[in-house]
């Protein structure tokens, strides 16, 4: 048993006492330190169970809801802030959990599509835009939305951007398509004031074609202690997971299982947990008829992969989220085919609806948000579990 510094306190005079002649020949005062000793200890609170709360039969309720607004990218920062932007410069946050929602479009940006926004609390947030040459741009706001500076812009016409992540407000990398056997990795450390290249001999060469499918802006993950990731898809080769241990100095690849047998195909998103907990899915986004070997995990950190059992989402499932904090390995996934979930890290599934969602983000059981076109959804889940 744990015990409380004045209990602590106690039992150190007892022990005095027995060895001090004056002390240990006041009977009296030695029962009743004990006696006191005695009652603390019976009085001390067992250890509470701690109330897990698990998806349970979990569905959907719209929050933002406008039928003119298309959201690609999603990022949950706690279960009352929530950003996500999308196309014509549009990007909203809610800081009440989604009771309401602030509308805002980034000034010169009603051209571009907003395809990942990442953020730190209420006022710091990111966007990218994806598109060939200068099309591909990061604007950042310190004020809640209210102004927004371009970040970067991109001159490069052999580059297009599709993601990126961030391991703190100062630190982070976006990502491109492949051009002539080479990724086109960028990198921030001082809050997005300047990008410079990674050096491209330090990232493994590229197959021809490939890239990453910029769906739900989460093609790229970071995680605490300089662990990052990126994903591929369309060589119609293989696909790879491609990572970092140290904040971009170095990077070393893995296949996965998951098929890239045509441009279309490949690995859409990253999930990540914890430092060894990682999944990865995909498919084909042309063939929304068709359920593929679509879902695959790791147990090591991106070091090595296995199938898990596909989740019943046809076509290609777009952006997917583990769910922090339950008792099992929770993982949901999005497409414009519907949203499904599992308990067990993807050996099991079940739908969770229809909706056209395009990009989710979750920070427990009862705070995720997926959005796409039309606007933005929160889970609506069953009670708590505990464990």
């Amino acid at each position: 048993m744990k015990h409380t510094p004045l209990l602590s306190t106690i039992q150190s005079r007892m022990n005095h006492a027995a060895k001090t002649p004056f002390l240990a020949g006041s009977g009296r005062l030695l029962s009743l330190f004990m006696g006191l000793g005695l009652l603390l200890m019976g009085c001390s609170a067992p250890e509470a169970e701690v109330a897990t709360l698990d998806l349970n039969n979990p569905t959907w309720e719209r929050q933002y809801d406008d039928s003119t607004s298309f959201f690609i990218g999603i990022h949950a920062v706690d279960d009352q802030t929530v950003w996500a932007a999308g196309s014509a410069g549009r990007v909203v946050r809610t800081v009440d959990g989604g009771s309401t929602w602030k509308t805002m479009f980034v000034p010169g940006a009603d051209s571009v599509q907003f395809r990942d926004v990442h953020a730190f609390g209420s006022d710091v947030a990111y966007v990218l835009s994806i598109g060939n040459g200068t099309d591909s741009r990061i604007y950042k706001t310190t004020d809640g939305g209210d102004t927004w500076n371009m970040s970067f812009q991109n001159q490069d016409q052999n580059a297009f951007f599709d993601c990126f992540s961030f391991w703190d407000a100062n630190t982070g990398f976006a990502f491109s398509d492949s051009f002539e056997g080479e990724f086109t990795l960028i990198k921030t450390t001082d809050g997005g004031d300047s990008w410079s290249r990674i050096d491209p001999a330090l990232v493994p060469d590229a197959r021809a074609g490939e890239g990453a499918f910029a769906a739900s802006g989460t093609c790229v993950m970071t995680a605490p202690d300089g662990l990052g990731w990126f994903s591929t898809g369309a060589s119609a080769v293989d696909t790879r997971v491609i990572r970092t241990q140290d904040f971009g100095a170095t990077w070393s690849e893995a296949l996965t299982p998951i098929e890239s047998k045509t441009s279309s195909q490949g690995i859409s998103n990253i999930s990540v947990l914890d430092a060894n907990h990682i999944a990865v899915m995909g498919g084909d986004y042309t063939q929304r008829d068709s359920i593929y070997q679509n879902v695959a995990v790791s147990l090591d950190g991106g070091a090595s992969w296995e199938f898990a059992n596909s989740a019943p989402i046809g076509g290609a499932v777009y952006g997917s989220a583990y769910v922090p904090g339950t008792s099992t390995l929770t993982l949901v996934g999005v497409a414009p085919t519907g949203s499904a979930y599992s308990t067990d890290n993807g050996q099991t599934w079940n739908r969770m609806g229809d909706d056209n969602f395009w990009t989710v983000s979750f920070v427990s059981a009862d705070a995720g948000w997926a959005a796409g076109p039309g606007g933005v959804s929160k889970v609506k889940n069953g009670t708590a579990s505990t464990h």
